[in-house]
């Protein structure tokens, strides 16, 4: 046994049946499936790391890592859990097998793709220990638990309350244009000073990445993002995104400054975006928020939103980040 290589082609095949988590039976039709929707969803299968059993005659993958870029120069980082064949290795051996692989992944990736992957993405469930231990001992950190939650949105919108004085909210604008990027870019950095949300994550991205990933969730519309000023200033934003063969739409993103924090706004946007989702035919809305930010969960329950899930996010920024946020 050696230690992770980059999977050749010949091996995908067994590198997938690792990697899709279903039972025995079906996994070899789940592997195939993947191989074949692949190129559908945007996966590069050649971005597949992980260790191979050669003392048979037929190799075999034992453990494997999947790199998966997404828009914002980041990526998402997959993971072959406990192996139930009966070629098995012992636990021990597994968890090594798992963290050479994500080693070798993180490698390549800082050596072939340093300017278009900047940063590194794990969402673990809770009951996925094993997927954690390794993540964090091959150099990836915790920086926050996530609830998601869903919003069975209601027939009719909740009544969405005044603005307080010197406070309006424009749309966004056209992210192609320099000066509503760059409107947006402060409200986001504004609302970042002392957020409770992921603020492990401030300073690993730059700003331009940020909102090119929030822009490449779902299907874009513009008119479904809105900055919040306060005296003309751009203090806070509301980003949705619809993913309109779901009948669904995402909260992308909420958040205010200090100076707009307290003062009933989350609410008051919310509606507005309850309503916006509405005419355009959802039925769900959905988001995911950090554990620690309690005051967003309780706007959530008190609008309706119930937690359906948990992730444990983890990140590893590439060596010689650009400036961050």
């Amino acid at each position: 046994m050696s230690t992770a290589e980059r999977i050749p082609a010949v091996l995908i095949e067994s590198a997938a049946e690792r990697l899709v988590s279903v039972p025995a039976r079906s996994r070899r039709a789940a592997a195939r499936q993947l191989i074949e929707s692949a190129p559908v969803h945007g996966i590069d299968l050649s971005l597949i790391w992980g260790c191979v059993d050669r003392s048979r005659n037929v190799p075999r993958v034992t453990q494997a890592c999947l790199i998966v870029p997404t828009p914002g120069r980041t990526a998402m980082v997959y993971l072959s859990g406990p192996d139930d064949s009966e070629l098995a290795f012992d636990e021990q051996t597994q968890h090594q097998h798992r963290v050479w692989s994500l080693q070798a992944a993180f490698e390549a990736v800082d050596s072939e793709q340093a300017g278009s992957i900047r940063l590194l993405q794990a969402l673990v469930a809770p009951t996925e220990p094993w997927a954690e231990r390794a993540c964090v001992e091959a150099g990836m950190r915790q920086i926050a638990e996530l609830s998601y939650q869903k919003l069975t949105i209601p027939a009719q919108a909740p009544v969405a309350g005044e603005l307080p004085e010197h406070v309006q909210v424009r749309l966004a604008g056209d992210m192609r244009d320099r000066a509503c990027r760059q409107t947006l870019a402060r409200a986001l950095e504004r609302s970042y000073i002392e957020t409770l949300d992921c603020p492990e994550l401030c300073g690993l991205r730059d700003i331009e990445d940020v909102i090119d990933s929030h822009r490449a969730t779902g299907v874009h519309d513009p008119a479904l993002w809105w900055v919040v000023f306060l005296n003309d200033e751009p203090e806070g934003a509301l980003l949705l995104s619809p993913f309109p063969d779901q009948a669904s739409v995402e909260l992308v993103y909420l958040g205010f400054s200090p100076k707009l924090r307290g003062r009933g706004l989350g609410k008051v946007l919310m509606a507005r975006a309850i309503a916006s989702s509405m005419e355009r035919g959802a039925m769900e809305m959905t988001c995911a928020v950090d554990m620690r930010n309690q005051r967003a969960i309780r706007l959530y329950r008190g609008l309706g939103f119930r937690s359906i899930d948990r992730r444990r996010a983890l990140v590893r920024a590439a060596p010689g980040r650009a400036r961050g946020v």
